[in-house]
């Protein structure tokens, strides 16, 4: 039944509402790449009391998942960790390569560390198998068409991959840094899908726009987020991006949960309100093969 109610969203734009997707909650990421994996499982997963080495060092690696150069004094406070512990575990990491230190003394992720995450990411399934779709995305619009994933642990959404079109001015992004879930269709076509309480989560932990810095309209988003589950699909203009449009299908697991999205982004001098359909068209049955190569439905 939820398998036919996610394949019904993505054909005529009917969606149930929040909440009514149970599934197994926040334990599960899917195909993250290893530095938001560790990020998600270790910061919300650990005990508060579990302050085991091994517990420290991840928490640590984790830690770049968020940004890729550290100063020891916000490392330890970022973590809540004594700064002298700190300093001896990425002692311990840098002969095994998975923390370096730059020339001006910030901490910042080894080559190993660059190494496994890269192998692993490269690998993912859901990469491999959407690839080909984002390609054929891109071929089709010749615009930036993006896999976007939720980290459910960390409420939070990362760009897993994306095909560049043939043009110089296209939408940039860098892949697999998490980014809210509040912000621009890429987010909201997740988050409206996730339950409720799960929103309320996102919506209390929402910074303000990573384009212009406003404050988020949290009364005009929910009403968005309505809208989002009534036609199945999200829309947005400008929100990370100055005078870009976004446009974005979710898609879900077997269990009815959603997962991620695809995506098209367009420049708003190349916007043409009468191709929107055609895209969203090309999204809905790229999504629905997506859910079908992954045995989703």
């Amino acid at each position: 039944m939820r398998r036919v109610a996610a394949g019904a969203a993505l054909r005529t734009g009917l969606a149930r509402g929040p909440g009514e997707r149970p599934g197994p909650g926040r334990n599960v990421i899917l195909h993250a790449p290893i530095t938001a994996t560790i990020h998600a499982m270790v910061t919300k997963v650990a005990s508060p009391a579990d302050t085991g080495t091994v517990n420290r060092v991840l928490r640590i690696l984790s830690a770049f998942a968020a940004r890729d150069r550290w100063p020891l004094n916000e490392l330890a406070r970022e973590l809540d960790l004594p700064r002298g512990s700190v300093h001896r575990l990425l002692k311990l990491c840098r002969p095994l390569g998975f923390v370096d230190q730059d020339a001006e003394g910030l901490y910042t992720p080894g080559i190993e560390l660059y190494r496994v995450a890269g192998k692993l990411s490269a690998e993912m399934p859901i990469n491999r198998l959407a690839a080909p779709l984002l390609h054929g995305l891109r071929d089709a619009t010749d615009e930036t068409a993006m896999l976007v994933l939720l980290s459910r642990q960390e409420l939070r959404i990362f760009m897993s991959d994306i095909a560049w079109p043939s043009h110089p001015l296209r939408y940039t992004v860098a892949l697999n840094q998490l980014q809210p879930l509040t912000w621009g269709a890429a987010g909201r076509s997740i988050l409206a899908f996730l339950r409720q309480d799960e929103i309320d989560e996102a919506i209390g932990q929402a910074a303000t726009s990573p384009l212009n810095g406003r404050e988020l309209d949290v009364p005009e988003l929910r009403d968005t987020l309505e809208q989002i589950r009534r036609q199945g699909y999200a829309t947005s203009y400008a929100e990370r991006a100055p005078d870009m449009h976004g446009i974005a299908v979710p898609f879900f697991d077997r269990e009815g949960q959603v997962r991620g999205n695809l995506m098209l982004t367009v420049p708003h001098f190349r916007f043409d309100e009468a191709q929107q359909e055609r895209h969203l068209a090309l999204l809905r049955a790229a999504a629905t093969e997506l859910m079908r190569r992954l045995g989703w439905r």
